[in-house]
């Protein structure tokens, strides 16, 4: 299977001059946590809910920020004729839950772990992956804490 059979075709793209508002509003709107943001029609970056939460408010941003600021602007991207072990192993790779698809260096949609994940035939690899994936770099010094400190 390829995944153009699976991919969201149907796009909702930011803009660099959007601010952060905009950007939480068209997520809300959409159901989405992932945009691609364009300046005029190249995609130069993506944002993700969790880049506001965690990126933007930690650096005391203001709602009226503009954008570029807090995207990422490594992006990822798979072509649209490639198969669905290709993009999982990918995924997997690049720690990511979603990838920009292209078609001739167009964006063509969006595929996420969740399009994936209802497909039975990939189980086994997803979950070869699975950990990579969500795998989290941290210094786990910081976050030790006796578990007996707390109450509920």
């Amino acid at each position: 299977m390829y995944i153009k059979d699976i991919m969201s075709k149907s796009l909702v793209i930011g803009s660099i001059t959007n601010n952060l508002t905009e950007i939480a509003t068209l997520m809300k709107k959409y159901d989405i946590g992932f945009l691609p943001i364009s300046d005029q029609k190249k995609i130069i970056g993506v944002i993700t809910d969790r880049d506001i939460i965690v990126n933007a408010l930690s650096n005391n941003c203001s709602q009226n920020d503009i954008v570029d600021k807090y995207i990422v602007r490594n992006i990822i991207s798979i072509n649209q004729d490639e198969k669905i072990e290709n993009a999982i192993k990918l995924m997997g790779e690049k720690k990511v839950r979603r990838l920009i698809v292209t078609n001739n260096n167009k964006i063509s949609g969006i595929l996420s772990l969740a399009d994936i994940l209802p497909i039975k035939d990939y189980t086994d690899l997803i979950n070869d992956n699975l950990q990579r994936i969500f795998e989290i770099n941290r210094n786990d010094d910081l976050f030790k804490t006796e578990i007996d400190e707390f109450y509920l």
